[in-house]
């Protein structure tokens, strides 16, 4: 079974005009993007990942207008989580503690015409960050405009995910899952994207509140 699963639906095109809105609007959360862990060609002079981004915190309240959009979108991948499991129980069951939930730290991301995550990777790696990427087990990307040519590319599968307004992804985070950005040169692409852990919600937070 093919484990990168795509969904659609108007609820998530709402979201992806959502995304928009609030990254426009909200110039003062915005900062230079930021790639984590080791990538493929390292001895390249460019770097991995050029964007602008805005990292979200679905539990902090401080920010009404920021948590209200993240708490949406959490939402909106869980529910295409449990979707994602149920099509693949095995999945699951095979998972540590038989359970998985989605990490409610993730990123919008701004791509400008020539920008993009150019160089192949993965979405696991060992570094020592909050969202404990070394449980991570799967990744998700929701596009949030059309831009057909400035997908995501995997390397193994030989496959491509068009960019499409509203479509939400699922594919497994390690190396057997490599993959990239496409870029164009005309237009800006956004998207808002994160993992899905290992274990349960509740535990995490718990490490995380006393981090």
């Amino acid at each position: 079974m093919d484990l990168i699963a795509s969904y659609r639906n108007s609820g998530f095109e709402s979201v992806a005009d959502g995304v928009i809105a609030f990254f426009d609007r909200r110039s003062d959360l915005q900062r230079s993007g930021v790639a984590f862990g080791n990538s493929a060609g390292t001895e390249v002079s460019e770097p991995a990942k050029i964007s602008t981004d805005i990292s979200l915190v679905a539990i902090d309240r401080t920010d009404p207008e920021a948590f209200a959009l993240s708490d949406v979108i959490i939402r909106g991948v869980t529910a295409a989580l449990n979707k994602y499991l149920q099509e693949r129980p095995l999945f699951k069951q095979c998972a540590p503690h038989q359970s998985l939930f989605v990490i409610p730290i993730f990123n919008i991301q701004r791509y400008r015409p020539g920008e993009g995550f150019k160089q192949w990777h993965c979405d696991w790696t060992i570094s020592d960050e909050a969202t404990e990427p070394v449980h991570r087990v799967l990744a998700w990307i929701l596009y949030c405009n059309d831009i057909d040519s400035a997908g995501t590319e995997f390397f193994w599968q030989e496959h491509y995910e068009s960019a499409e307004r509203g479509k939400l992804i699922i594919f497994p985070a390690g190396p057997s899952y490599i993959h990239r950005g496409r870029v164009s040169e005309r237009d800006a692409k956004t998207i808002a994207t994160g993992w899905i852990n290992a274990g349960t919600k509740e535990s995490y937070l718990s490490r995380l509140a006393l981090s």
